[in-house]
């Protein structure tokens, strides 16, 4: 019972996030709506988009301190609680990745501030995708189907290149390499790259 305790705890802080990430944003995360022409996250505004990415991190790194390995999952009330977790995971990665995608759409008209904010938020996504990574091999070596398991393909670093780039030619601090429209190519290979969850 001592062993489960940790994983209780952090799986009930998860729930709590949950719900206030839906107090926040007034829907689940994971039941929303995923369309290229009319899902939530892939339609929103950039200013709504900007307010909403960070309560969907938040979520999301809740979901993830939940860190077990394959090892924990031999109990059955934490490996109950993984599964269930990684169903989430699945559904909330795919909402954060629609954001990001359409973030990515919108940067080059963004105002300064917005783009500062944007390309950290960028930043964040990128390092979230290696610990998503890391929760989704836990998830392979416990039997989970590999069908089940997405392969997550990152997008080039020229993207962030970019995306540096067209900031700093905004800000002023000196002449970028790209210009927006090359830039914009890079967001545009980004797509094939990326991955688009089902």
């Amino acid at each position: 019972g001592y062993d489960m305790s940790p994983f209780i705890r952090r799986y009930s802080k998860y729930l709590n996030e949950k719900a206030l990430s839906y107090r926040t944003v007034a829907f689940d995360f994971c039941k929303v709506k995923r369309s290229k022409e009319d899902g939530v996250l892939r339609t929103m505004n950039s200013e709504k988009l900007l307010k909403t990415l960070p309560v969907l991190q938040s979520q999301l790194d809740a979901l993830l301190e939940f860190d077990c390995s394959s090892a924990d999952l031999t109990n059955g009330v934490i490996n109950m609680a993984f599964m269930l977790l990684f169903r989430d995971l699945i559904r909330l990665f795919a909402g954060y990745n629609d954001s990001i995608i359409n973030l990515l759409e919108k940067y080059f008209d963004m105002n300064k501030k917005q783009c500062r904010d944007a390309l950290d938020l960028y930043k964040k996504f990128l390092i979230r995708m290696d610990r998503v990574g890391e929760f989704l091999k836990v998830a392979e070596n416990v039997g989970i189907d590999k069908g089940e398991i997405p392969d997550l393909t990152k997008a080039p670093s020229s993207l962030l290149d970019a995306l540096e780039q067209h900031l700093a030619s905004i800000e002023g601090k000196k002449s970028a390499a790209n210009t927006p429209t090359q830039a914009t190519r890079y967001v545009k290979k980004y797509f094939f790259y990326c991955l688009f969850f089902m």
